[in-house]
């Protein structure tokens, strides 16, 4: 089996710069900013690099990998490892079913809830599972490249429940008035495009990862087969 080290670390570098830079001409073009947006912006920024952190470590890709059967069945490979872990019924299995279940959930309720912070729409629990799945879903198929990985329906369903935690969690907040108005001057300091930005930022990040891929690429080719 062929194994490729990807260097994730190089993408994170040009993804923040080019964070910063579009945010900086975001501001200039449209002479208007908030302090608040900002922050929270780029606290989902640093979120969603956590998340690819703990779902696609030790970014080693295979490159002769045969995929693995995807699990296209909703709720079988939970089904699956609940019946194990009862059949085993020991502490240690009990604790990674828990672990895997509970991850997927909690991990993406902070997604739910700052995509609902940062959206002026009325649909924000529409939009916020919507952007779960979305985010998920390329996470899985990312994956299918990656040892030890494998697509997994179920993980779609987890991380898009806690998408939508998130924002019951949001809504929940929302009720507070001094919390209600500091998520309403976020929301309406929204510059205009905003997802246009969004489209055209990963659509830099895209193409930063496969330019680094064929770096990594065409270094392993140069190493004496």
């Amino acid at each position: 089996m062929i194994f490729l080290t990807y260097d994730i670390n190089l993408l994170f570098l040009a993804a923040s710069i080019g964070w910063v830079f579009a945010r900086l001409m975001r501001y200039a073009v449209h002479k208007r900013g908030d302090l608040l947006r900002e922050l929270t912006f780029s606290a989902l920024f640093l979120l969603l690099w956590f998340l690819i952190q703990r779902t696609l470590e030790p970014f080693i890709l295979t490159l002769d990998r045969t995929p693995e059967t995807p699990n296209l069945v909703p709720l079988r490979g939970l089904a699956l490892m609940v019946r194990r872990a009862i059949a085993i019924n020991q502490i240690d299995t009990w604790r990674v079913v828990i672990i895997n279940i509970v991850g997927n959930v909690l991990i993406f309720i902070p997604i739910g809830f700052l995509v609902s912070v940062l959206s002026p729409s009325r649909h924000k629990g529409w939009l916020a599972i919507l952007l779960g799945l979305s985010i998920s879903l390329t996470i899985e198929l990312i994956q299918l490249n990656f040892i030890i990985r494998v697509f997994d329906v179920d993980d779609l369903i987890l991380n898009s429940f806690g998408a939508w935690l998130g924002f019951i969690l949001f809504s929940l907040a929302n009720q507070i008035k001094a919390i209600r108005s500091v998520f309403e001057r976020i929301a309406t300091a929204q510059r205009p495009r905003a997802w246009v930005f969004v489209l055209l930022y990963g659509a830099f990040v895209a193409a930063a990862a496969v330019a680094i891929y064929w770096i990594d690429y065409n270094a392993y080719l140069k190493i004496p087969q």
